[in-house]
């Protein structure tokens, strides 16, 4: 039905009356909480405002380039990791390039990279900092455990409880000395957009390791094509989705969910509904009544988190792009800012099917000095940071210039545009102490039936944490209906 391949979308005027279960939004938490669900037997609509699947998982071509939107690797896709056993359990087949080095952190001073393997990475490091070899050694023990405490999802561990509250700068504070090790160390922060001094330990642990122990990895085709395998998946196993059809209210009987209502008026009943998209607009939007008490608390004193600029150039196969390696840029070693730093791939380097005729795609995602609500001329503020970020480019690629043949960006505005993330949020909430863990949102809500999945929950931003929730949240509502 459209460009990247995926068959089989529902026709409005072919929807049922009723459904067991409706997602609002096909990001990839929703799909594979709808293809879960749907595996169970269960009737399921998934209704997506957009004219595609994913989210921030989709791509976009522009004269034979294909662009990734937002997502530029994925973590967990091993045999035994979290994405990998979700294909496994829902037989969804994909190819998958395995990035080895998995990134790189590219300060004046020197060039990490950062292998995909969390033993050889650890070695690497105590060579390159001898004093530091039994804290190394210790660090990646302990938030070794700390990972798997998380992923289990046990609550009352010792060492969630050591590191509940604590700041991933205190926690490298507290294992380490040596200045370059700890910049290191926090180096890959804008993964999950806050500072290491804001961002909370649990939360870059979830990160880090799940990188660290499994690599990261780029879906042959770019990242539409693990969307598409998700809802193809979903179809196969009798669910039905609606794009371009926007929710307009959830439906309640009493304080349960009873439906949604789409903007064209039409209406669709089901006793259970699960919202994979923006917190804000599903509980001051999206619902008639509105929540009060602790939750209304704790949801209107929650921060967003920072957004950021994209450009993506595609190139011609004439222009030597060896100096640019994919991963974190920084103009100085430390410390970190929030606005002074940029993240680089030349994705073709993995993938050439995404540029026709050996041509070369860069993607570069910059960190902004302003806050959404501060800016007032977006297109002046694109203008300014595609050449600004084309000249700083040029540095690692002698005469870019000469050599562009498309020229696309995104900015807040633009995420917002296709998302209805709020102010174009990337990561959901901010992954702070106070947003993370049992501080985020839960699955579960104060309406009876009505869910939540998706990087707005716990766990968590990164496509492996919603992939976790999509699937948590399908084993919450299939225990419920048991009990």
């Amino acid at each position: 039905m459209y460009e990247f391949g995926v068959k089989g979308f529902y026709d409005k005027s072919r929807l049922k009356s009723e459904y067991d279960a409706i997602v609002i939004g096909a990001g990839i938490g929703g799909l594979v909480c709808g293809a879960f669900l749907a595996k169970a037997g269960k009737k399921v609509l998934i209704a997506e405002q957009h004219s595609m699947p994913g989210g921030y998982c989709t791509s976009f071509k522009r004269k034979g380039f294909i662009f990734d939107s937002a997502v530029h690797h994925i973590g967990g896709c091993g045999r035994w990791s979290i994405v990998g056993r979700c294909f496994s359990e829902l037989d969804i087949d994909l190819d998958f390039h395995h990035l080895d080095p998995m990134d790189n952190i590219v300060f004046p001073s020197r060039s990490v990279e950062i292998p995909a393997d969390i033993d050889e990475y650890s070695e690497n490091l105590q060579n390159q900092f001898p004093a530091e070899k039994e804290n190394i050694a210790k660090f990646f023990k302990e938030f070794t455990k700390l990972y798997w405490s998380i992923i289990n999802n046990k609550a009352h561990s010792a060492l969630i409880e050591k590191y509940n509250g604590v700041t991933f700068s205190e926690t490298l504070d507290n294992f380490f000395a040596d200045p370059q090790l700890k910049s290191i160390l926090g180096g890959q922060w804008g993964y999950l957009g806050s500072l290491p001094n804001e961002v909370s330990t649990i939360g870059m642990c979830q990160m880090l390791i799940n990188y660290l122990k499994d690599g990261a990895y780029f879906p042959v085709g770019g990242s539409q094509k693990f969307a598409n395998a998700i809802l193809k998946r979903f179809i196969d196993l009798g669910g039905e989705i609606i794009l371009s059809s926007m929710v307009e209210k959830i439906l309640l009987d009493g304080d349960k969910a009873a439906g949604i209502a789409l903007k064209d008026g039409q209406e669709v009943l089901a006793g259970t509904v699960i919202s994979n998209v923006d917190a804000k607009q599903t509980f001051h939007e999206l619902l008639p009544t509105k929540v009060n008490g602790n939750f209304a608390a704790k949801l209107n004193g929650m921060q967003e988190s920072a957004s950021f600029f994209l450009l993506y150039l595609g190139v011609d196969s004439e222009i030597d792009l060896s100096k640019l390696k994919r991963g974190f840029y920084y103009p100085s070693d430390g410390p970190f800012t929030k606005d002074n730093w940029k993240y680089i791939s030349v994705p073709t380097k993995v993938d050439q099917t995404l540029a026709p005729d050996n041509k070369q795609i860069i993607f570069s995602l910059v960190a902004l000095d302003k806050e959404y609500d501060d800016i007032t001329d977006w297109d002046d503020l694109k203008k300014k940071l595609t050449e600004s970020t084309i000249d700083y480019l040029s540095e690692f690629a002698p005469g870019l210039r000469d050599h562009i043949e498309v020229v696309d960006a995104a900015t807040p505005k633009t995420l917002k545009r296709y998302t209805l993330n709020s102010k174009g949020a990337p990561y959901g909430w901010a992954v702070t102490n106070d947003q993370t863990g049992a501080n985020r949102l839960q699955p579960t809500t104060p309406f009876k039936g009505l869910y939540l999945a998706g990087h707005w929950t716990n766990p968590g931003p990164g496509i492996a944490s919603v992939v976790s929730s999509g699937w948590r949240v399908a084993n919450i509502i299939l225990k419920e209906e048991k009990q």
